[in-house]
């Protein structure tokens, strides 16, 4: 049986180029990340889910709201899964990795200083 890639005089045919373009998610997100036209909304993506995470954070610690702490673990959670995948894919940490750190940091600052200075 000839394979699929072999032509009938048993030459082997390039591969199509169409044939890694199958859409992924990480295609998706990579896409917004490669492209520097693109920063902008992912900074804006970013700021929204500091906002929600900040909120979520203080609320949680400040009033001990469990929906607010049940939001926080399923934020935190999705973060886990988001790097166990890159380190599985990729065999190191990377840009997801970074910008899950920066959103952290920024959501954790701004519940802090939201609380410190009232604010939030």
């Amino acid at each position: 049986m000839e394979s699929l890639n072999q032509s009938p005089a048993g030459e082997k045919e390039p591969e199509d180029p169409r044939a890694d373009q199958s859409p992924s998610l990480e295609r998706f997100i990579m896409h917004y990340l490669e492209d520097s036209a693109l920063w902008p909304i992912v900074i804006v993506i970013i700021g929204h889910l500091v906002a929600l995470a900040s909120f979520a954070l203080l609320f949680a610690v400040r009033e001990r709201r469990v929906s607010a702490a049940l939001a926080t673990a399923i934020m935190l959670w999705g973060s886990f899964l988001a790097l166990r995948w890159e380190y599985r894919r990729h065999g190191h940490l990377g840009i997801i990795a970074v910008l899950l750190a920066i959103t952290w940091l920024l959501s954790a600052l701004t519940a802090y200083a939201g609380h410190t200075y009232k604010f939030l």
